[in-house]
């Protein structure tokens, strides 16, 4: 919960329907304001409207890797304190330091569980240094 006692605003950006179904309704569960896109084009737009808190961007995506999302987040999100949680299911190298320059406050590794997800949220909302798991 945000301190108006509103839930936190959390968009989900996955191209694999089924695992965005899943965070969807786990994040759901955990109280929070879920919105989801599949692809890079619909992020932007759903981030718009939206207007998220955090947003856990894959880094494969179809329209866009999540990179080009995140820079594209920040110019339209600019000034709102957006947080990026990174995910991905590659093990290339740098990767991940890739990802911490590009911006993410959090980064996780698939597969990953809930409370690992969970974990890099609050520490994305929690620091301004970055945070990686998995």
């Amino acid at each position: 919960m945000t301190a108006e006692n509103q839930p936190l605003r959390i968009m989900i950006v996955e191209d694999d329907e089924t695992v965005c179904e899943a965070l969807t309704t786990r994040l759901t569960h955990e109280g929070y304001q879920v919105s989801a896109a599949t692809d890079a084009i619909s992020a932007v737009s759903t981030a718009r409207r939206e207007k998220p808190q955090v947003a856990v961007v894959d880094i494969n995506l179809p329209g866009g890797k999540g990179f080009d999302v995140v820079r594209r987040l920040e110019r339209v999100m600019s000034g709102s304190g957006l947080k990026i949680v990174f995910m991905t299911a590659s093990k290339k190298p740098g990767l991940r330091q890739q990802a911490m320059s590009a911006g993410a406050a959090a980064y996780v590794e698939k597969p990953f569980t809930a409370q690992t997800l969970l974990a890099a949220i609050d520490a994305a909302l929690a620091s301004d240094p970055p945070e990686m798991f998995g």
